[in-house]
């Protein structure tokens, strides 16, 4: 009875064996594409991988070459597109980039990233009204929110890629402008739309560029009380800039308050000493020696008094290899540095 038993239990083995091994080949056959997809999957994921730690160590050639064997044997890895298009924006070559943000964006629609870097190259290859699609396709795309706590906010993400969206919105309907010529109406149009696009980004992103490029629209669009309230807060947001405050100069200088431009072309030009950049520091300060003969001709004696007592407090920074320096250590120097946070004519742009 028993030696019946272990036979029947050996044969039992045997059968459930070969209807299982039958069964895997049936399914090989019947499903073999299926099986051939996930290993060239797997393979896919493995020359991503390398390619991942190619692009780290800067070794584009070999990136290239690794994303690409990874594409091809998995063609939906859309983040291994969207990794070779930066690297073809890196050598130049922006009709490739285009081609793989576009694979990418193919697969996955709402590859926000991609499409925010899609159309800024669109823009660089004058592409620019394609470009602006794109950028409101990211503004009116609005995903189903997910917060786990310490992992996953794609709500800020979302945010913050609107806030780039509209800023580089603004930057492409400024391009509009510059391309409409001598058409007034046009070009006014587009800056129009460009200061709306910037208000946007502003409101999100508070950032020094977006605010000191809505100031640059205003004053192109002769706004100067809105140019110089966003320069202002342009200046606050990163005071050792020298863009805004010579474009606030310019601006004061236009609006003939001498005494504001004089200060900010100062501050301007000491900011570029302090990079080295002496063609600009030079044009600079060739600019302010005109704007203090027009302060001299209207003997403003207080500006004066002011500038040796500014002189006083500049005399703390010295000059290393040909650069002005601020030694950040010195009490007396931190105050003088803290100035370049105050813009001139606050008191009328801001209101303070």
């Amino acid at each position: 009875m028993k030696k019946l038993k272990k036979i029947f239990e050996s044969t039992l083995v045997r059968i459930i064996s070969i209807v299982l091994i039958a069964g895997f080949a049936l399914s090989v056959f019947f499903f073999f594409d299926f099986y051939e997809r996930q290993i060239n999957k797997a393979k896919g994921f493995y020359w991503v991988n390398k390619g991942d730690e190619a692009f780290k160590k800067s070794d584009l050639h070999n990136a290239i070459n690794y994303y690409e064997k990874g594409i091809k044997l998995h063609p939906k890895h859309y983040r291994a597109m969207y990794n070779l298009a930066n690297i073809y924006v890196v050598y130049e070559d922006y009709y490739k980039a285009l081609e793989n943000y576009k694979k990418a964006l193919e697969v996955k629609p709402d590859y926000e990233v991609a499409r925010i870097d899609y159309a800024i190259i669109l823009g660089e290859t004058f592409k620019t009204d394609e470009a602006i699609e794109q950028y409101k396709k990211v503004i009116v795309n609005k995903p189903k929110f997910i917060k786990i706590p310490f992992l996953v906010d794609n709500k800020k993400s979302y945010i913050h890629n609107t806030g780039v969206a509209y800023y580089n919105m603004g930057r492409a309907y400024r391009t509009k402008s510059l391309l409409a010529g001598l058409d007034k109406t046009k070009r006014t149009e587009y800056l129009e739309k460009a200061s709306e696009s910037y208000e946007e980004a502003v409101d999100i992103l508070k950032s020094y560029n977006s605010n000191y490029n809505l100031g640059l629209i205003h004053q192109l669009l002769k706004n100067k009380n809105q140019a110089g309230h966003y320069y202002c807060k342009a200046i606050e947001k990163e005071p050792m800039n020298y863009e805004a405050h010579f474009n606030l100069a310019v601006l004061l200088n236009d609006m003939k308050d001498y005494t504001g431009a004089a200060s900010e072309f100062k501050k301007a030009g000491l900011l570029l000493d302090s990079i080295g950049d002496n063609h600009k520091t030079r044009y600079i300060y060739d600019i302010l020696s005109e704007v203090n003969q027009k302060i001299a001709i209207n003997n403003d004696s207080d500006y004066f008094k002011k500038l040796r007592a500014e002189e006083e407090k500049e005399s703390v920074a010295t000059y290393k290899n040909g650069k002005l320096v601020f030694d950040y250590d010195n009490d007396k120097n931190n105050e003088f540095i803290k100035s370049f946070s105050t813009c001139a004519g606050r008191e009328i742009f801001i209101g303070e």
